[in-house]
């Protein structure tokens, strides 16, 4: 399992790269971005350790997980809508959505409620919207985040199908996907200036 701990080291990187490329984004859009790959890497980085054998943070690791998938994508879509809505972000009430961010985390945290995949889909779809609309004022921005659309639908329904025709180990490929989306979300960020 020596394999997927490099994966999951791999994809903490790219988390890195990512809360790097976040910070270029306007405020208050970057703290979205930054928390969406916050919330990745620390799962990513508690799975590492776990595959590694430090078996006693198994429990972590799947509270982690289901963080990341609920409140880190909604984080990630409140990103990309925030950077569509750049006036309406800056000028009004984008302290409202932080303070329920935080309620949702507490949520989260404090009880095994997460987002149904259903949710997780919905949150998916709303960030590809916002990058066909963005196609019409920010191409290269616009790419970016339905190219990480699409990593994070492949990471949800092509795994086995990938893995069956390269050969590799589907966890691994799952990793290599969810970075390959994590990053192009930073990019997306770091070219969302607002003016």
């Amino acid at each position: 399992m020596n394999l997927v701990v490099a994966f999951e080291a791999i994809l903490v990187v790219c988390c890195l790269i990512s809360l790097n490329l976040a910070r270029q984004a306007f405020f208050p859009a970057n703290l979205f971005w930054a928390f969406g790959a916050v919330c990745i890497g620390i799962t990513a980085a508690l799975g590492g350790l776990k595959f590694a054998g430090f078996e006693a943070v198994e429990t972590y690791h799947l509270t982690a997980k289901y963080f990341a998938g609920s409140i880190g994508m909604a984080a990630f879509a409140l990103g990309a809508v925030a950077g569509l809505f750049a006036d309406f972000f800056i000028r009004f009430h984008w302290w409202i959505l932080l303070i329920l961010l935080v309620i949702l985390c507490g949520a989260l945290l404090l009880g095994q409620w997460r987002f149904s995949p259903t949710v997780q889909m919905a949150l998916v779809g709303i960030i590809f919207l916002v990058g066909l609309v963005r196609l019409l004022s920010s191409g290269v921005l616009a790419m970016y985040l339905i190219l990480g659309v699409v990593c994070f639908i492949l990471s949800d329904v092509a795994v086995k199908w990938l893995a069956l025709n390269t050969g590799m180990d589907p966890l691994n490929i799952y990793h290599v996907l969810i970075s390959l989306a994590v990053v192009s979300f930073g990019l997306s960020a770091s070219r969302d200036n607002w003016e």
